[in-house]
């Protein structure tokens, strides 16, 4: 499948919506909080997941990284939590950033793959497979950033969203950024071997396909 993802209001209350033949289908809401920060996503349905992010609450772990970490409820359990990893590698530059999502019985990563102006694509993996890229657009105007997401199915879209979620407000942060007009521009050269190979350039026409063919 093949939707919109986009960051429609910032500053102090953020929200962004998938959309899909421009009609609306994920909506996530962040209504500002003092020293923490909740995001519920609402899903087609009566599916709902809330993403948890407070370094001072230790109900779920006291370490830094355990305090540092997203967490990711649905029906009031924990069903997951998401983590900001380097991966050390060797040569220039020796190390990368990635996030992990581990959930449903499943872990999910998401690469920062960047080709300067020609583009900037994150990568989604389910354990070793590729299920989805999204393209990022470079220019972002008034701290709406947008991104296409190409997806092989529905079903890992709860995992999907609060990944990119993670990733746009973690690299993308506009939390209280005030402007009457803004315009940024993003550009990543990535140089590690092992990061490049994360992004398969073949994926997003394969799923243009499938687009086609299923209508």
């Amino acid at each position: 499948m093949i939707f919109q993802f986009e960051q429609v209001t910032t500053n102090f209350d953020m929200s962004w919506f998938a959309v899909k033949n421009e009609k609306a289908f994920i909506a996530a809401l962040a209504p500002f909080e003092r020293g923490r920060l909740t995001v519920t996503i609402d899903y087609p349905g009566e599916r709902k997941q809330l993403m948890y992010y407070n370094p001072s609450d230790t109900t779920y772990g006291a370490t830094i990284q355990e305090r540092l970490a997203f967490k990711l409820f649905e029906q009031n359990e924990l069903a997951g939590t998401i983590q900001g990893m380097t991966q050390k590698v060797k040569g220039f530059l020796q190390s990368y950033a990635y996030r992990m999502l581990q959930a449903y019985g499943s872990t999910y990563y998401l690469y920062e793959v960047g080709f300067g102006n020609k583009g900037l694509y994150l990568c989604f993996y389910k354990d070793d497979q590729l299920i989805a890229i999204a393209d990022k657009e470079l220019k972002v105007v008034n701290y709406q950033d947008h991104y296409t997401v190409y997806a092989l199915n529905e079903a890992d879209l709860s995992a999907i969203v609060p990944l990119l979620l993670h990733y746009d407000i973690t690299e993308h942060g506009d939390m209280m950024e005030v402007s009457l007009y803004s315009v940024k521009k993003k550009k990543v050269n990535t140089v590690q071997k092992q990061l490049l190979e994360k992004y398969d350039a073949s994926f997003i026409e394969m799923v243009k396909q499938m687009e086609e063919t299923s209508r």
